[in-house]
């Protein structure tokens, strides 16, 4: 029920915020992805027709504040894009449709204003909207030639419902650039709106003060853009190549970006999966286009993913070349949402998982198993219970009572985590408690716990005991440190806090610490 109302009300204070100063491209992208992620789950998409449902209790309410953001939207939109919805009720279900035109006109919207157009990993349902914007992109006869200064040049035409634009295509000496000037304003935002339907995003700019704008891309954002692009501007490169224009090398480097740079699975741009020197896996993809690792964050926060616990972010700058990098703990989250996150969750994050998995099969057996392990212990995450846990380690038979996890404040306002677990180990019952702090300049995760002299045996026993416990929850022993007071001191580190998530009476609270202790 709260989601029926807290979606629409975002993307109306998003929509009003846009008309008092808020950037409205980006209104308008939070705006397309969230109304296709709507109807994705509770809708319909036609030949002519587009329908969003909304139903179950308190549903006439959560209807209206969806007509107010539709009416909201169409005073933010050029005339050409206007769109009406007719409303049906009946039953307790709240039907707002736009159809024949109108609804075409509203699968234009979603599919150019939505981060994911192109993509189609909202569901089957959202290439509708896509297909509802195809262009046609054609490399004019001919045009393919060298210029006075040497430089290869093309003609290149996309068009979509009776508009066209006529681009330049150059092969420069480190870029492919497609790129459209004029002095008339509305022409380059018309090109600008065809690329973005061609799946390239690119925004419209002015040179200099002699009134004349330009809309430009380069190889990185044009081999994000739909195959029919693409395969025209490697017809380019191809041609150029065979003609001895171009370095056969560079040619080559080109034509696998224009292949493969956009998708090898449903949507998502070639990643690169790999081993670090240190033999952990490295998940990430570059781009020097803006736009693109955009995209990208927004596709991994629509998947559940945080940023700075589960993956990091560089913008690219001054041509240099931006990145999206997926920790290890952003993979276990995703293999983690692929079985247990909510419906739209479940079905990116399963993609996603399985879209890293080729790549790394790709790589190499080695690459391969360790990406393997890391979405095996990902969908291990809540699965199991403490209460009536039973595990033989070392020949002692370790049996848990119950258990669970608090945060609390600690001495200097540090947050701690305290994990705490009644079990018998070889018939000896105790309490027992983990308490993990971050330390250090890595912020890591480490958690202590004390051998008490008043435990049955003395500290000696009641920390083989423990060291039990912790290896049978976690399959990591513990480090023992026995210090000169005569103290012994358990530690246990983030591999021992991934062993204790797999419990669900542990998980949520270990990942809410987590969260709020992370260094962003």
């Amino acid at each position: 029920m709260a989601r029926k109302f807290v979606e629409p009300a975002l993307e109306l204070i998003m929509l009003d915020e846009a008309r008092g100063g808020f950037d409205r491209r980006e209104a308008l992208l939070w705006f397309g992805e969230m109304y296709a992620t709507a109807i994705a789950g509770d809708g319909s998409v036609e030949s002519r027709e587009v329908v969003l449902t909304v139903g179950g209790e308190l549903g006439g309410g959560a209807a209206l504040l969806r007509l107010a953001t539709l009416r909201l939207l169409n005073q933010l939109l050029p005339e050409d894009l206007k769109f009406g919805v007719r409303t049906y009720a009946g039953e307790g279900i709240y039907r707002i449709a736009a159809i024949g035109d109108d609804a075409a006109r509203l699968k234009r919207i979603l599919a150019v204003t939505a981060p994911s157009a192109g993509g189609g990993y909202l569901s089957p349902k959202f290439d509708g909207f896509v297909e509802a914007a195809k262009v046609e992109v054609r490399l004019d006869e001919g045009s393919i030639r060298r210029t006075k200064g040497g430089r290869v040049a093309a003609d290149l035409t996309i068009s979509e419902g009776g508009d066209d634009v006529k681009f330049n295509v150059y092969l420069r000496e480190k870029a492919i650039v497609l790129q459209f000037r004029s002095t008339d304003h509305s022409r380059v935002e018309l090109a600008a709106r065809l690329l973005k339907l061609a799946g390239v995003s690119a925004e419209v700019k002015k040179e200099g003060d002699r009134g004349v704008w330009y809309v430009e891309a380069t190889t990185d954002g044009l081999a994000a853009g739909r195959k029919e692009l693409r395969d025209a501007i490697a017809d380019i490169v191809r041609e150029a190549a065979k003609s001895g224009w171009v370095d056969a090398g560079k040619a080559e480097r080109w034509l696998d970006k224009l292949r493969g740079g956009l998708t090898l699975r449903e949507g998502w741009p070639k990643y690169h999966v790999g081993l670090a020197r240190s033999g952990a896996l490295e998940v990430r993809y570059t781009s020097t286009n803006p736009d693109n690792i955009e995209r990208e964050v927004q596709r991994l926060r629509a998947m559940g993913l945080v940023e700075g616990r589960h993956f990091a972010v560089k913008m690219p700058e001054g041509g240099r070349e931006g990145y999206v990098s997926i920790l290890r703990d952003g993979l276990m989250r995703a293999a983690w949402l692929s079985v247990y996150g909510s419906e739209g969750q479940r079905e990116l994050a399963a993609k996603f998982v399985g879209y890293i998995l080729e790549r790394a099969e790709k790589e190499g057996r080695e690459v391969h198993e360790k990406a393997l392990e890391i979405v095996k212990r990902g969908k291990e995450v809540a699965s199991l219970r403490l209460a009536g846990f039973e595990k033989v380690v070392d020949g002692r038979l370790v049996k848990v009572i119950g258990g669970g996890a608090r945060s609390e404040e600690g001495r200097g306002g540090k947050t701690l985590l305290r994990i705490q677990i009644t079990a018998e180990v070889d018939g000896v019952r105790g309490d027992y408690t983990v308490t993990y702090g971050r330390y250090g300049k890595n912020n890591a995760a480490v958690g202590r716990a004390v051998a008490r002299a008043s435990a049955p045996g003395g500290r000696e026993a009641d920390a083989e005991r423990l060291s039990a416990l912790i290896k049978a929850l976690t399959g990591r022993e513990p480090k023992v440190r026995r210090m000169k007071n005569g103290e012994i001191l358990l530690e246990c580190y983030e591999g021992h806090l991934e062993g204790f998530m797999r419990y669900a009476e542990l998980y949520e609270t270990i990942e809410r610490w987590l969260e709020e202790t992370s260094r962003r």
